[in-house]
């Protein structure tokens, strides 16, 4: 009876040992994680719903570990792990963009080509000399097909009257995303101010969002098209892999920095869309960046593989920019006769060129085939019509006012 007693004691100890032991071991499973199940990244931050992402970085709030500074996150996390090609901040990417104007998707469509694929251009009535020699060249190539998107109403009523009004879309208003003022601006040129610049990413957002497929294919005034059947080169690059979403040219000998004077771009490639949304929100953070470089900045943010991954760049033999071609004739050397040509350099220096200095170096090295002419003449004629129409509004205005003197006495 006392041994049976003796068993009794020990199994109950058993019990209350290995019940504490249970505890603890449940404790250190629960507490040991640094970050709460509610803290945790997952999906729903690369996710397009704002609710979802703004619920996200509201849970962490209460964290205290801040952020590397490389980092500039609305919010703390604790525990992170960057990993190289991380973004710097949240991406909002739009589902969708508001209805094109049916007169701008009238001019694409009549603009494209047979897989969706249409050029495009942006350009000011300050850049007027420098779109025309590029029109000359778009049609030495037997390129009729294009669209010239005007940022102001001057321009577009310039080619309306040189007879390129099939060609020629002014971009509305809604498609800023802040200071229609400065970005219409007629005496200014996007080549040479980097706010000016950060129009062509709106328009290439509203393209690839469009609702019937574009694949814009994008040339600055700039660039130089001296060889035929050029863009059928570069859309079969589109098509050869399907995840190719962007294509561009490399500036310089740097692999890793783009060059946006030339870039064709993915109808609804849900990655150029976020390459596209980063751009922006850069742009708009730092307004003293250029397009080029807010876009590069977009892209460094992301992993990006020579050859599975989304890009795509066009050699510098084929497709110089000014270093290139006017100092280090880098085609020449080779035998090679270039496709394009981006005039973006001076010929005595390795600095940008601007404005007379561009030109300059295309007159020297004998591509500037413009008739200036032709351009100025049109210009009168531009000049007048807004004369003359200002006077007929100013007419209607007095008449009006006049019509509302007579009848005044008459109400009394």
């Amino acid at each position: 009876m006392q041994q049976a007693s003796s068993w009794n004691k020990y199994i109950k100890y058993g019990l209350i040992i290995g019940l504490l032991l249970t505890v603890l071991f449940v404790y250190r499973i629960e507490f040991s994680n640094p970050i709460p199940k509610s803290n945790k990244a997952s999906a729903d931050y690369l996710m397009n719903d704002q609710a979802h992402q703004q619920q996200h970085f509201q849970n962490t709030s209460n964290t205290s570990t801040s952020l590397a500074t490389a980092c500039d996150c609305p919010t703390t996390f604790s525990n992170v792990s960057f990993v190289q090609h991380g973004e710097k901040s949240p991406v909002f990417v739009p589902e969708d963009l508001s209805v094109m104007q049916p007169d701008v998707l009238d001019k694409i469509n009549l603009n494209k080509q047979n897989d969706d694929t249409v050029i495009i251009t942006v350009a000011g009535y300050g850049m007027r000399h420098e779109l025309y020699n590029w029109i000359h060249y778009m049609q030495m190539a037997k390129e009729k097909k294009y669209v010239v998107f005007c940022t102001d109403a001057k321009l577009y009523l310039h080619l309306i009257v040189a007879g390129h009004e099939e060609r020629a879309a002014l971009v509305p208003e809604d498609w800023y995303v802040n200071d229609v003022e400065l970005f219409t601006n007629t005496k200014l040129s996007m080549l040479d101010d980097a706010r000016l610049s950060h129009v062509k990413t709106w328009i290439l957002q509203r393209l690839v969002y469009s609702e019937t497929p574009v694949n814009a294919l994008i040339l600055d005034v700039n660039q130089i098209m001296v060889h035929k059947r050029t863009r059928e080169y570069i859309q079969t690059l589109l098509h050869i892999r399907e995840d190719t979403q962007i294509i561009a040219t490399q500036d310089g000998l740097d692999q890793h920095t783009i060059n946006t004077g030339l870039m064709l771009i993915r109808s609804h490639g849900h990655l150029a869309k976020r390459v596209l949304a980063s751009t922006i929100q850069i742009q708009e953070k730092q307004p003293d960046l250029n397009q080029q470089e807010a876009f590069n900045q977009a892209l460094d943010q992301m992993e990006l593989h020579v050859k599975t991954g989304m890009t795509v760049l066009l050699d510098i033999i084929h497709f110089p920019n000014g270093l290139n071609y006017f100092e280090q004739n880098l085609p020449g050397s080779k035998g090679i006769k270039p496709y394009i040509i981006h005039a973006n350099h001076k010929a005595s220096s390795f600095s940008k060129s601007f404005g007379q200095e561009r030109i300059d170096l295309l007159k020297e090295h004998g591509f500037w085939k413009v008739s200036e002419d032709f351009v100025d003449g049109v210009s009168r004629q531009v000049e007048e019509i807004l004369q003359r129409t200002h006077q007929l509004e100013l007419q209607k205005e007095q008449d009006t006012e006049t019509e509302a003197e007579t009848e005044q006495p008459v109400n009394e």
